[in-house]
């Protein structure tokens, strides 16, 4: 059975989409076949943050039907990425009525255990389409009392599109007083926090890095806490470093910190960044006539 789950969050800047990517290699660690979608149609990330950036056919082009949707599958480290496009003009004439369908297509037990759809942030219509598409729903916020008014205004959507399973993954955790226990999030929204993902110094610079962090630093105590997700999930054992292990990996992680050569250094040329970013024709075009 190909479980499709909807990652989700009330608004931005959560660390959905860092959720989405580390979690897919998480799954796909437990042997698990993962397709990641970017449904996030106005402001897609999901490629930049897998270090993918080179694709031709794009979840848009098979909403245009300019594009079969197993040409818009790209591969990953064995992980499969249907991307948006980053194109403005490739958001004029989409029909989000036709998104449920074309998610569905991807349910097919012979090539997928799990189809993962990271939203667009909010309640907008993208973030209502997952939200409708999915048959599991993972909420992705902060321990903080503010986040939890817009599960609340999520949770009551979801209501209305019928019965689905619904958990929390808490991210960016810090364990300081100013954040609210699981116990205490379960009791308010009574949903199960089914993750807590612990703050990580190291997750910025895998993003910049375009290497997640699961990838990028197995023993990262973030990095067993997605596994500890995957698993959760799954149903399958996941044995975690042990604390030896994990313990060097806080002082290497400490120690990159610290010294001169942890840091990622970007260019600062205007061909490197666009190159990054991705910026495509379309884009170009129109940069250059707004500056001509």
């Amino acid at each position: 059975m190909t479980r499709v789950i909807g990652i989700s969050s009330g608004k931005g800047g959560v660390g959905k989409t860092v959720v989405t990517a580390n979690l897919a290699l998480a799954l796909k660690a437990l042997g698990k076949r993962v397709l990641i979608v970017d449904c996030n149609l106005s402001t897609p990330h999901l490629g930049y943050y897998l270090g993918v950036n080179d694709y031709k056919r794009t979840l848009n082009d098979v909403m245009l039907d300019r594009s079969s949707i197993d040409a818009a599958v790209y591969n990953h480290d064995g992980v499969r990425l249907i991307p948006a496009s980053l194109d403005m003009a490739d958001l004029i004439g989409l029909d989000l009525k036709k998104f449920r369908k074309i998610i569905g297509r991807l349910v097919d037990p012979s090539k997928f255990d799990f189809v993962l759809l990271d939203s667009a942030p909010g309640l907008g219509r993208e973030a209502v389409c997952v939200l409708n598409a999915a048959d599991e729903i993972l909420f992705v916020t902060n321990p903080m009392v503010p986040m939890l008014n817009d599960v609340l205004r999520s949770i009551s959507i979801i209501k209305q599109l019928g019965r689905k399973k619904v958990g929390i993954v808490l991210n960016m955790v810090t364990g300081k007083g100013h954040e609210l226990f699981d116990r205490t999030i379960e009791s308010v929204l009574d949903i199960p926090v089914v993750g807590s993902i612990p703050f990580e110094a190291g997750m910025t610079k895998s993003i910049a890095a375009g290497a997640p962090i699961v990838e990028a630093e197995p023993s990262a105590a973030a990095s067993v806490s997605f596994m500890k997700l995957a698993a959760s999930l799954t149903g399958e054992e996941y044995k975690p470093p042990s604390r030896i292990d994990v313990f060097f990996g806080k002082i290497r992680s400490r120690l990159l910190e610290l010294s001169e050569g942890s840091d990622v250094p970007v260019p600062q040329t205007k061909e490197f960044v666009e190159k990054e970013m991705f910026i495509q024709d379309g884009q170009k075009r129109e940069m250059e006539n707004e500056s001509g």
